[in-house]
């Protein structure tokens, strides 16, 4: 069965369609094609080969996010909603991926959000993070500070819709 999958680098944005046959993919971008394989290893880590090419890849994920450090790039993946059709939550808290340390706090309580804004900038594993507003809300608490060291599944911040 084939999955596309939207992915961005900096402002572009494209659409990928994938299908896994066993333990292989091939990846569709437009007209170009791919065959990929492709390893987990610790940490994040995924052991690539990509038309008999070899890459590492470190993985990130940030809710239902992903982003994906690849050879010198680093390109944010949007995989398939599996709830499309149902209602987004009313609120939340965004939490931190894996650990690492706070860049930047871009919010502060009382603030207006727009989905996509940028809220956090996290360091981990030497790629900025931007940890983004997942809808449209209002900033309800904010649960770092910049410079401050940060573990996975620590709150950063909590947004009600609205």
């Amino acid at each position: 069965m084939a999955h596309e999958v939207t992915y961005q680098i900096g402002e572009v944005q494209r659409t990928a369609v994938v299908e896994r046959t066993g333990d292989l993919f091939t990846v569709r971008v437009g007209d170009a094609q791919f065959a990929v394989a492709a390893r987990a290893g610790e940490n994040g880590r995924l052991d690539l080969e990509v038309d008999g090419r070899r890459l590492r890849a470190y993985v990130v994920r940030q809710g239902r996010l992903r982003y994906v450090a690849v050879d010198g790039q680093v390109f944010t993946v949007r995989p398939p909603d599996p709830r499309r059709g149902r209602s987004e939550r009313a609120g939340g808290s965004l939490e931190a991926a894996m650990p690492g340390r706070v860049l930047d706090v871009l919010v502060r309580p009382g603030d207006a959000v727009h989905k996509g804004d940028t809220l956090v900038l996290l360091e981990a594993m030497k790629m900025e993070l931007r940890i983004a507003a997942p809808a449209d809300g209002v900033v309800t608490a904010v649960r770092c500070t910049p410079g401050a060291v940060v573990e996975r599944g620590q709150v950063l911040v909590e947004v009600v819709q609205g």
